[in-house]
Parts: C-alpha cells; sequence; structure tokens
C-alpha cells in the first residue's frame, strides 16, 4: 500500500510539472532564507556558551560611581587579592590587548590588530583545540607566543610553524603553540596570544599595570556552581575600598554568555577587542525567519488548494472502491512530505553554495554547515515544520470530497473555508509590506547617516600612528609630507574624529562652577592646523596660534558644552580649568559629530598642550589619493624601514561606525525580497484556483459580452481587497516596528505617512501584476471550451 501512496504521489507531481516546479522551488526558497537566518540567529545567540562552564564564567565589570561610567574593565592589582581572599571563585583569567602589534617574519613586516597578553589561567577558563603545542608548554616561557591556524599559515605558508622566530614589538617570540582558528561565536578573536609575563618584563608597563588605580586589564572569574555572583562582586568592592573613606569605584559581575549584546559600556579601555553587539536586530531576524518560513508554506497550501478540483474525481473514485478519509490523508501527507524531501534536497545545495557569499555578507566565519550538528538540527526542525504544516489543511480538504458530488459535477470544495484562504494571502501580505516599509526606513536612515554634515570634512583624509618614541621626528615628517604636491595639507592629533573615546569627569572648572556638578567631557588634543585641514568651523573667537606660547594653556569648548556649562556671557577671555591647567577660553566651535549618531553630542574640549599628538592626518589634492599614500609609505620607510605603514582613511573609519546597520539593512533587503516573491507565487496559486472555480461563470459573461478588461477587473478586485485589508493592518504595525528600531538613534530622520504610502503602492502593484497575469490567461480562454459540459 506504501509503494502505491508513492507512485500516486510521483505521478500526480509528474502530470502537472508547473505546479510541482512552483511548490518544490517555493519551499526551497523559504527554507533556504530561513534556514541561513535561523544560522545566524543562533550564532548571535551562542556567543561563548563552547566553553566547557560557560554558565559559571563571569567578567568584573566597574562603575564609576560619581561619573556614572562602565566600563568592562578591571585592575590586574585585583588577580592577587581574590586568589587570596575569595575562596568562591574557583580560576580566574586577564588580559590585555596588544594593540596594533607589530610584527615581522623574516623580511616582511605585518600588522596585527588581534592580538593580547594572557594571564596563566587563561586556558583553565577558555576552550582551545590546541593543534600543536599545549598549554603548559606556552607558558613555559615568558617570550613564546602562540598562533590560530590561519595566522600562522599567513606568516609560514605550508612550513612547520613551531619553533620559528618572530619580531614582535622589538622583541623576539618562539612559537610554541598552534590553536584551530576562532569559532564565529567567540567573543574573543584573538589571532596571536602572548605571556601576560612577557608584557610584565617592560618595567614601565610593570609599574603602570600593577597599579591599583590602573584599569587596564579585562577579568574573567569561574565561581563554584552554588555561589551566587552578588556575594562575590560585594567581595570586590570590599577589597578594592578598603581604608578608602569615599567609595567612587563599584564593582559587578556579568555572565560571560550575556557580554556579547552588552549594551551599557561607557568606555573600552582595553581597546574595544570584545565586539558588543545589538540584541534587537536578533529579534527581529528571528521573527523574519518565522514569517518567511510560514509565506513559503501559505505559498504551498495555496498553490495545493488551487488545483484541488482537478483531483476530485481521483478522490471520488478512489472513496467509491473503498478508499478512507485517512487513507487518502495519507496519501496527500505523503506526496507533501516528497514535495519537502525534494524541496530540502535544493535547500542543502543552496545552503552549501551560498555559504561563502553569506559568511562575507554577515562578516562571520561560520564553519561548513553540512558538517554541523547545529545546521542539521536547524534544517531538520525546519523541514518538520513545513511538512507538518503543509499537509494538515490540504489533505483534509482533498480527503473530505463526496464522490457522489464529484461525480455528478456538484460542489468540488466546501467554499465556506475560502476565508482561512483569504485570510492566509492576508497575512503574507500584512508582512510583506511591513517588511517593505522597514526596509525603506533603514535604507532611508543610512542615507541620512552618510549625507548628513558631521560638522567637518573627512572626505580625501587618511592618518597613521608615531609611537612616542618616535613623536620627535613628527614635525620633520610633517614637512617632508607638505613638499609632495599630492598632499595638500597635514595636522597632528591625539586620536580620529570619526570617533572619539576619550573623556573624563570631575577635572573641568570655570567660574561660577557648581562644584557638585560633574558632567562627562570629551577631550581632543589638536595642533594649530587642525581646524583647517579638518573643516572645524567657528562659531566664535579663534583657533589655537602658533605666535601666542599662552595657547599650549588656552583652550577651545564646543556649542554643546558652552550650553551645558551654563556659561556666562562673554564666554571668550573666561577662565578655564581642565586637567590640571589653567587658561582662557579662546574659542567656541561649532558643534560636529565625534561619534556615530546613535550618541548625542556631548561637550567638548580642544587643547594644545605640548606634549605629543601621535597621530598625524593628511588631506590628499583631489584625484591624489593613490599617489599620497605612496608618498607617504616612501616617506615612512625613509624614517622608520623596520617598522609596517599601518594607515587608514576616515572615509573608512566612519562606515565601520555603521558596519552592523548597513548589515542588517542588507539582510533585511535580501530576505525581504524572497518573502515578497514566494507572496506572490502564493498569489498566482489563489488566483488560479479563484479562475478555475468561475471558469464557467467567465465563460457566460463573455457570451453576453464581457469584455477582457471587465472580466480581468472582475477577478482581480477580489484579490485587491485582501491586499488593501492587508495595508490597513500593516501600516501601523510597521509605523510600531520602524520608530522602535530607529529610537537607537539620537539623530534619525521622521517618520513620514509618505514612506509608508510607497510600501503600499508598492505593494499593491506587485500584487496587480500577479494577478492580472492570472486573470488575462482565465479571461482569453474561448468560451466555447468553458461551456462545453453544460
Amino acid at each position: 500500500m506504501f509503494s502505491n501512496f508513492l507512485l500516486t504521489a510521483l505521478r500526480s507531481l509528474r502530470k502537472n510539472p508547473a505546479a510541482s516546479f512552483l511548490n518544490i522551488f517555493g519551499l526551497a526558497a523559504g527554507m533556504t532564507a530561513a534556514i541561513l537566518i535561523f544560522l545566524w540567529v543562533n550564532n548571535e545567540k551562542s556567543y561563548d556558551r563552547y566553553h566547557p562552564d560557560a554558565s559559571h564564567i563571569y567578567r568584573i565589570t566597574t562603575r564609576l560611581t560619581v561619573a556614572k561610567w562602565t566600563w568592562e574593565n578591571s585592575p590586574y592589582w585585583l588577580a592577587g587579592p581574590i586568589k587570596a581572599r575569595i575562596p568562591e571563585v574557583r580560576s580566574l583569567a586577564c588580559f590585555t590587548p596588544g594593540w596594533d602589534t607589530k610584527v615581522r617574519v623574516g623580511n616582511d613586516l605585518f600588522i596585527e590588530k588581534h592580538c593580547a597578553f594572557i594571564d596563566t589561567g587563561w586556558f583553565s577558563l577558555f576552550h582551545y583545540d590546541f593543534l600543536r603545542g599545549d598549554p603548559a608548554g606556552f607558558f613555559r616561557h615568558p617570550f613564546n607566543v602562540l598562533l590560530t591556524r590561519s595566522k600562522a599559515r599567513k606568516y609560514f605558508g605550508e612550513q612547520d610553524p613551531i619553533g620559528r622566530i618572530i619580531h614582535v614589538d622589538s622583541i623576539d617570540y618562539r612559537v610554541a603553540a598552534i590553536v584551530g582558528d576562532n569559532p564565529a561565536n567567540s567573543s574573543f578573536q584573538f589571532d596571536m596570544l602572548i605571556p601576560v609575563a612577557a608584557w610584565l618584563t617592560n618595567a614601565n608597563n610593570r609599574q603602570y599595570g600593577l597599579a591599583k588605580g590602573n584599569f587596564e586589564f579585562e577579568t574573567f572569574l569561574q565561581l563554584r556552581p552554588d555561589v551566587r555572583p552578588e556575594k562575590v562582586a560585594s567581595a570586590l568592592n570590599a577589597i578594592y575600598t578598603k581604608g578608602e573613606s569615599k567609595n567612587q569605584v563599584e564593582f559587578s559581575l556579568i555572565p560571560l554568555k550575556d557580554i556579547h549584546f552588552e549594551s551599557d559600556i561607557s568606555s573600552t579601555l582595553a581597546g574595544g577587542e570584545i565586539e558588543h553587539a545589538n540584541g534587537k536586530p536578533v529579534i527581529i531576524f528571528s521573527i523574519l525567519g518565522i514569517v518567511v518560513l510560514l509565506i513559503a508554506c501559505i505559498n504551498y497550501i495555496n498553490l495545493t488548494t488551487a488545483r484541488a478540483s482537478t483531483r476530485a474525481k481521483e478522490v471520488g473514485i478512489r472513496k467509491i472502491v473503498g478508499a478512507g478519509k485517512p487513507s487518502l490523508f495519507l496519501q496527500f501527507t505523503i506526496e507533501t512530505a516528497m514535495v519537502s524531501c525534494a524541496s530540502l534536497l535544493i535547500t542543502v545545495l543552496s545552503v552549501w553554495l551560498l555559504m561563502p557569499f553569506f559568511r562575507e555578507l554577515t562578516d562571520r566565519n561560520y564553519p561548513n554547515p553540512l558538517s554541523s550538528a547545529t545546521t542539521w538540527t536547524i534544517i531538520g526542525c525546519t523541514v518538520l515544520t513545513v511538512t507538518v504544516l503543509n499537509s494538515i489543511y490540504p489533505a483534509l480538504v482533498l480527503s473530505s470530497f463526496r464522490p457522489l458530488n464529484v461525480l455528478k459535477g456538484v460542489t468540488l470544495l466546501h467554499f465556506k473555508d475560502a476565508w482561512l484562504r483569504r485570510g492566509l494571502v492576508v497575512f503574507q501580505f500584512t508582512f510583506s509590506i511591513i517588511l517593505i516599509a522597514g526596509t525603506m526606513i533603514i535604507q532611508r536612515q543610512l542615507s541620512y547617516v552618510q549625507h548628513l554634515d558631521q560638522g567637518y570634512n573627512r572626505s580625501q583624509v587618511f592618518r597613521f600612528y608615531l609611537s612616542w618614541h618616535h613623536f620627535d621626528r613628527g614635525e620633520s615628517i610633517k614637512r617632508d609630507l607638505l613638499a609632495r604636491s599630492s598632499i595638500q595639507d597635514a595636522t597632528f592629533a591625539n586620536e580620529s574624529i570619526v570617533q572619539m573615546d576619550n573623556f573624563n569627569s570631575g577635572s573641568a572648572d570655570w567660574d561660577g562652577h557648581d562644584k557638585n556638578f560633574t558632567p562627562t567631557v570629551y577631550q581632543f588634543q589638536a595642533d594649530e592646523d587642525y581646524a583647517r585641514v579638518m573643516g572645524i568651523g567657528l562659531q566664535q573667537g579663534r583657533w589655537f596660534d602658533p605666535a601666542r606660547p599662552e595657547d599650549k594653556k588656552n583652550f577651545i569648548l564646543n556649542e554643546t558644552a558652552v550650553k551645558v556649562f551654563n556659561l556666562h556671557k562673554p564666554v571668550l577671555g573666561q577662565r578655564f580649568t581642565f586637567q590640571g591647567d589653567t587658561g582662557k577660553i579662546i574659542g567656541v566651535a561649532k558643534d560636529f559629530h565625534f561619534a556615530s549618531l546613535h550618541q548625542k553630542i556631548a561637550p567638548f574640549v580642544f587643547y594644545n598642550y605640548a606634549g605629543p599628538k601621535n597621530f598625524i592626518f593628511i588631506r590628499t589634492r583631489p584625484g591624489n589619493a593613490t599617489t599620497a599614500l605612496a608618498d607617504a609609505r616612501s616617506i615612512w620607510q625613509r624614517y622608520f624601514p623596520d617598522q609596517p605603514f599601518d594607515y587608514s582613511f576616515l572615509d573608512d573609519e566612519f562606515d565601520h561606525l555603521y558596519k552592523a546597520d548597513s548589515k542588517t539593512s542588507t539582510l533585511m533587503l535580501l530576505f525581504s525580497t524572497i518573502a515578497i516573491l514566494i507572496s506572490c507565487l502564493g498569489l498566482v496559486g489563489l488566483a488560479a484556483f479563484t479562475a478555475q472555480r468561475r471558469i464557467k461563470e467567465i465563460g457566460i459573461r463573455k457570451v453576453l459580452g464581457a469584455t477582457l478588461t471587465d472580466i480581468v477587473a472582475l477577478l482581480s478586485w477580489e484579490f485587491m481587497r485582501l491586499v488593501f485589508l492587508s495595508v490597513l493592518i500593516s501600516t501601523p504595525l510597521a509605523w510600531w516596528a520602524t520608530n522602535a528600531w530607529l529610537q537607537d538613534f539620537a539623530y534619525h530622520i521622521p517618520l513620514t505617512g509618505w514612506t509608508f504610502a510607497a510600501a503600499a503602492v508598492i505593494a499593491v502593484l506587485i500584487a496587480l501584476l500577479t494577478v492580472s497575469s492570472q486573470s488575462l490567461k482565465a479571461a482569453a480562454t474561448n468560451p466555447v471550451n468553458n461551456l462545453r459540459s453544460e
């Protein structure tokens, strides 16, 4: 019997190739999109959970109670007291980043951006796959180094790296271990690890790094299973504040599995090596994945019921010869399962082919999906869901025909169930319109970000870094740069204007200052040329003047600082104290965005201390960026022949600020397009179903004189009503969802009605074109053929 069911299902699929093609590839498209979405969602939600004891690992978080800042860093000084006085801590691990580490392998120079110094407890907390070497051997000597497999291949090719020497920041290190590449769902994306003992061999590092007030490290604790983290946090606070009259620091513990979506960090003193993500896109894409899957299932149901009348006589004859309803139900369920299996084969192939593109699109190094148990779990759950959803309703409908009515040509289906099919179409287009509106809003916001006047000119500007012990050559380098015709101007500053992360609280003072008011103030060291080079405007006053030595103690504030500090007029000439130096306010700079538009403009202070400013910013002449870069490289190599030349363009840094938003936009556009296309297939199915149901009515109308336009309008209006209903339902939902997303930006576009109207018009046009194609086909049929059986 089962083999007979299989043969019948196969014949049915072959007999209707067009419908079978739409069913199989519609399901495959929805399943492929859903699986890719769920892979991304699962990766984001599984960050750091693969470590053996992840549920008991916490990171120390520091909160400055006066300034209300939150840091992910803590003092390395704490490690000793924790081990000695807090028995609830089973083990402890710390790291500090290596910043942009200079690496020389033979004659090749590199900049390693993912390097960290780790202590001996690191591998007892965190899991690594050691391909060569082991933790004990790695920590046996301070000047050992550990590399990931891909990094070792980059440095040494196919040669054995163990025992090889690499030159890291003027020190020779021996490669002692190789580990597998970091998983895509790891917060620790270090490609090079060095024992912290090597960092502490430097006298300055040792004095500075071991100081109680230095927050240079991130510290992770593994607690005993029965210990509450609040108890350990209290013990940490007691240790740190012992003997102090006023507590300005408060420690807390955050679970390792939660740090990926940590959102309240004020500053990343350790270089921001741990990537933090926004949790909202995970929620959005979880819903999107479910919706795409449901739309694909709705598409199948509509296409299946659309051709139900063609199988009515088959069902009637089967019932007359003895087939029961359970037997017919099983037959149609098996047919659905066959379609799901065929779709599965296409889905698996599509996921495998699309994975390189998807890795690049999401910037995640997913493992081979077909070798991952997680992937197969997602695929299995998706296929089971699709099979169950797609089999129940069509099988019930097809197995419920009354044989005598069927053979007499009387009512083929229970059309009282038409409301369900129409409801499914409304569901499809409701979410399609929401997706269209959401994609448009995201694209508009990103366009707004790109074209908003930031208050400075970042175009055609690149920068590179001079270390502290090389800064004495800075002026010579600047003169050589300005001598090149490809370079228009150059200036020094202590960090990039695109995203500043240097601020303090409590060091600013001015006349009339309430001592209890300690606002957070962003600070920036810049030379006399900076405003000219970067195009920063002044609302009043002047910029620093090299002919005035007193300007080394004077300050320039932004407009927000003047308002927040409530400075009396005239502002210029007032006393201002900052970072222990007292001078005058000589200028007020126009407000500019020195961080992403997710943040509001804050009080800001420019100063021009005599100390070194380690970044040199170069503005190229229009059309000469490539030549200017080559000129800067040649000058660098003349001064520092043994150092790699590392640079970045400010435009690239700006784009990096919105990398996550851009990624969300691209993914939304891609999966929204797939969902809309699948919705159109569902509409094709329902249109075909309706046209077939009304085929004799259409013939009679044509015989009585109805035109082609009349027939098309008649058939299309039934579906356009559903789309218009979808517009009414989707518009408030789309407004609510997009407004919630925009709240993450301190500066964003207004929500206007035309955006939602445009989304509705797009959906209506798509539906109209889809339905019209089926309506035209039905209206163009010869009425004689339609009425021949009457």
